[in-house]
């Protein structure tokens, strides 16, 4: 019974593992590539893509949140770092835009978080 119940919690905690977040580890360097968005059309009703990159520029510039949609699907609303906020202004002037950004990921409450280091367009 003992090597059952072993046996059992080895598998949930594999289960567990593999079913957990593919996210980096929070604050490791990442480079991740995707599509720069307005954060408030893209949640509000999905907008994105070539035939919404004008409003996603005119959205950023009147001070909407931004995000990155990776290649993967996943959504990071982007941050400036502290230390430096360039990038980041320059990040968001590329809403719209296909972009390779270098920062750290970090997440709370189901909010995943790209500080944006270095950006360049695709």
């Amino acid at each position: 019974m003992t090597q059952r119940f072993a046996r059992l919690t080895l598998a949930l905690l594999l289960l567990v593992a593999a079913s957990s977040s593919s996210l980096p580890a929070a604050g490791a360097p990442v480079t991740l590539s995707g599509e720069l968005v307005d954060m408030a059309c893209y949640i509000g009703h999905g907008a994105s893509g070539p035939d919404h990159a004008k409003c996603a520029a005119k959205c950023a510039l009147l001070g909407q949140p931004v995000g990155l949609v990776s290649a993967d699907g996943k959504v990071y609303l982007l941050v400036a770092d502290h230390a430096d906020g360039g990038p980041y202004d320059k990040a968001r002037k590329l809403a719209g835009e296909k972009v390779e950004i270098k920062g750290e990921v970090n997440s709370k409450d189901g909010v995943n978080a790209l500080t944006v280091n270095e950006v360049k367009k695709s």
